[in-house]
């Protein structure tokens, strides 16, 4: 589309120059925020509380307001513990988000090998179902798959939890059986805790100044 066949909306600008001005660590206040777009602070302040309803920006205790939600906060602050799971045993990782009744898959760490297990991000995954399942509708703190969701596939996976005590994610680790005996999967397991622990530690002290 050439640039001279649209025509700018007002609130979209206004939204697109806010979300530019945030930063994921420092907040600013609406006032602040204001005079760096040149807006009211009434339209400010609508536009924010909009964007904060869609997980897009966070309103800190102090009424400031910083760039991301927490699909944001998980998806950044879990990349790391993918990576970790990765490299420790050659398997994809991922982290699904509870959403809308089942889980939505994202982020991801993948091996580079061309045979591997695969999910597109936004790929939702039942809760009925895996390891996934059974961690977080059954409270299993680990979850093991033996070809229960996926014929050849095996899988573990942990909760992410939040301050509030709630199963709010999982990271999960897929690979096809041949590659993971049930040895290997009960370790993939307990590092699947580990880096899930970790996680839910950094997402606790983040929402503790939220």
């Amino acid at each position: 589309m050439r640039e001279s066949t649209y025509r700018v909306v007002p609130a979209v600008d206004k939204a697109a120059r806010l979300l530019a001005e945030l930063d994921e660590e420092q907040g600013f206040g609406i006032s602040e925020l204001a005079r760096r777009i040149r807006a009211s602070k009434g339209t400010v302040r609508d536009i924010l509380l909009t964007l904060a309803s869609h997980d897009l920006v966070t309103r800190d205790r102090d009424g400031h307001f910083r760039r991301g939600g927490r699909r944001f906060d998980l998806t950044h602050l879990a990349r790391p513990h993918l990576d970790r799971l990765l490299e420790a045993f050659g398997e994809t990782s991922l982290l699904g988000i509870v959403t809308d009744g089942g889980v939505e898959i994202a982020a991801r760490a993948e091996p580079p090998t061309d045979l591997h297990m695969s999910a597109p991000l936004g790929r939702r995954l039942p809760l009925n179902v895996g390891a996934h399942a059974k961690v977080l509708r059954d409270g299993a703190s680990i979850g093991f798959d033996d070809q229960e969701y996926l014929a050849g596939v095996r899988a573990a996976a942990a909760p992410v939890i939040d301050a509030q005590g709630r199963r709010v994610a999982v990271l999960l680790v897929v690979g096809f059986k041949e590659r993971l005996d049930m040895r290997t999967l009960k370790r993939v397991g307990e590092a699947c805790g580990r880096e899930a622990a970790a996680l839910s530690a950094q997402l606790r002290r983040r929402e503790a100044v939220a």
